[in-house]
């Protein structure tokens, strides 16, 4: 598995235990989605993505609650807010990522961790938050 994707997945996971209640303390990465050792690049990603969407979290949330069309951010599901709040970090603050990229990881992290239809709704609104940003 590639280092950023697997960076993408710890990053993810760890802003969903958040959002569950576990401190941000706890949330050292030292844990992976596999048995696999740490690898210095995919943690370095991992911990640029979980800290820099905590940091903006409230402009994200912001974002996100934007282009929600008949929805209200407290009815999505902890798993697919996750997604999106890692997805918009990436979009709006981390330029030398590709919108297409980020769009195609988050529909992948969906398909894989959430259910048959959220990928669908993930992707909505990470198109119109990505082309409201001038994409």
């Amino acid at each position: 598995m590639a280092s950023r994707r697997k960076g993408r997945i710890a990053a993810f996971q760890a802003l969903y235990a958040m959002d569950m209640g576990a401190s941000k303390e706890c949330l050292d990465f030292s844990w992976t989605h596999s048995d696999d050792a740490p690898e210095p690049e995919w943690l370095l990603f991992s911990r640029l993505l979980f800290d820099g969407t905590v940091e903006q979290l409230e402009v994200i949330d912001d974002e996100i609650k934007k282009h929600l069309e008949h929805w209200d951010i407290g009815r999505i599901r902890k798993i697919d807010l996750a997604i999106l709040r890692l997805s918009v970090y990436a979009l709006m603050f981390q330029s030398g990522i590709p919108a297409t990229v980020t769009i195609d990881e988050a529909v992948h992290l969906a398909k894989e961790f959430s259910t048959d239809d959220s990928y669908r709704f993930i992707n909505g609104v990470l198109d119109a938050v990505y082309h409201s940003q001038g994409g």
